[in-house]
């Protein structure tokens, strides 16, 4: 902690490094629009700050967009930085065992749709968070997926959960459904090619 300290003073940052370094609490990798929208910058200053970050080896680039070096991981979790974003609950389900959760969350990543814009993702202890950002930046909108169980939760800039915040997790819950019933289509289509090869084959 000492030395992680010492680094932190030894550092020259600006409040807008911290705001894009605080970005990262809830996630490993943020894409740089998401960011864009989440804080609220112009693109030429979040494109400085991240060079600078970037020049103080505490985000590196990535083909995901930016994610956070050890050195950075060690800077933001030093407590007087603060603590990670609370999230609002808003739907707990189980998912069918008979579709692949990582097919459904590989064409989730990336994806903009309504009024979600995508910010990023992390993954740690078997659980894979995706995370997209409202339009206007208030609301980030998180879908938890941890073995066959979906966590939805929304973090609001409001610390009341606004009916625009929730109308958003929603979005997202169609979205995810959606998605397992393309997936769901698509491996009973192939099972059914199987079989008729099969029929014709005996």
């Amino acid at each position: 902690m000492v030395k992680t300290l010492q680094e932190l003073n030894d550092l020259d940052l600006r409040n807008g490094d911290w705001q894009v370094l605080d970005a990262f609490h809830d996630q490993s990798n943020l894409a740089f629009q998401g960011l864009k929208r989440k804080l609220g910058m112009h693109q030429e200053t979040l494109s400085r700050a991240l060079h600078r970050l970037e020049s103080d080896q505490l985000v590196e680039r990535t083909d995901d967009g930016y994610r956070l070096t050890q050195r950075g991981s060690r800077i933001i979790n030093v407590p007087i930085r603060g603590e990670t974003t609370k999230g609002s609950k808003i739907l707990e389900t189980y998912l069918p065992t008979d579709v692949s959760a990582s097919e459904v969350i590989s064409r989730l990543k990336y994806s903009w749709f309504s009024t979600l814009r995508w910010l990023g993702h992390s993954e740690n202890n078997n659980e894979t968070i995706l995370t997209w950002v409202t339009e206007e930046g208030g609301t980030q909108v998180r879908a938890r997926f941890k073995g066959n169980y979906l966590t939805i939760e929304i973090a609001s800039d409001n610390s009341e959960k606004s009916n625009s915040a929730i109308k958003s997790a929603h979005e997202l819950i169609a979205r995810i459904i959606r998605e397992y019933r393309m997936v769901m289509e698509h491996v009973q289509n192939a099972q059914t090619s199987q079989m008729t090869r099969e029929t014709r084959l005996s």
